[in-house]
């Protein structure tokens, strides 16, 4: 469910950006390649940070929806919410690596993905050996998401040094989209406790997920609305469209 969700959407902006990236740097346009690294990161953020939080927040009726019916008992269900709320924790992580690493493939500099990549998985599996006894399937999604973001701390250094792309209009952004967040959390929260076992059954998941979702949208794009966010223009473009 957490690769289907974060992989379908980063890998979709990834391979969108990658062509657009390559064709910068063979250009040697740098101060273009770093603009459109900086602002795909961005963009990329400003959804990936509600989505990772909502997953978090709607962990144990989300599964429960989907495999509750027999499928899963009620301990297959809790660990299988633990594994989903804590590696949603990494989902960031997992976004900005992927992103980074096709800008260093765009300048053909695979060296850097490639020791970062080394590293992240020794990090996994020193994690994994650590946390898997005493914390169970909840130790090994916090190891894959720390390692995600390992990586991507990892890309991220050598590439700050070259491209300068942690702005102050970059970190002023993260500041609101983060903002915006805790708004959204809060307000799916309340509205996930105020629907639970209002209905029984598949109908009362299916309400809880609903409007904790809508509850959540409304109020994390109000927020970035209130807070100036200019990537809430590609919203506004797509509804449009549609």
């Amino acid at each position: 469910l957490y690769l289907i969700l974060a992989g379908v959407f980063v890998l979709s902006i990834t391979n969108v950006i990658f062509p657009q990236l390559s064709r910068l740097s063979a250009g040697e346009e740098k101060g273009a390649f770093a603009a459109a690294l900086r602002q795909t990161l961005r963009g990329t953020l400003f959804f990936v940070l509600p989505m990772s939080a909502g997953l978090m927040i709607l962990a144990r009726p989300l599964v429960s929806f989907l495999y509750g019916d027999g499928r899963f008992d009620a301990f297959s269900i809790e660990i299988t919410s633990q594994g989903l709320f804590w590696v949603s924790l990494g989902m960031a992580g997992y976004a900005v690596q992927n992103i980074l690493s096709r800008a260093y493939f765009a300048r053909q500099q695979g060296k850097v993905p490639l020791l970062a990549g080394g590293a992240s998985i020794l990090v996994n599996i020193l994690l994994c050996a650590a946390l898997a006894e005493p914390f169970g399937v909840a130790g090994l999604a916090v190891s894959s998401a720390v390692s995600s973001t390992v990586y991507a701390l990892l890309l991220l250094a050598p590439m700050q040094r070259r491209e300068k792309l942690l702005t102050p209009g970059l970190w002023a952004a993260l500041g609101k989209m983060l903002a915006a967040t805790l708004a959204m959390s809060a307000a799916a929260l309340g509205t996930a406790r105020l629907t639970d076992g209002l209905l029984g059954g598949k109908p009362g998941l299916l309400l809880t997920l609903g409007a904790t979702a809508l509850a959540g949208a409304a109020v994390y794009f109000g927020a970035a609305l209130l807070l100036g966010l200019e990537e809430l223009s590609v919203v506004k473009k797509l509804l449009k469209r549609g």
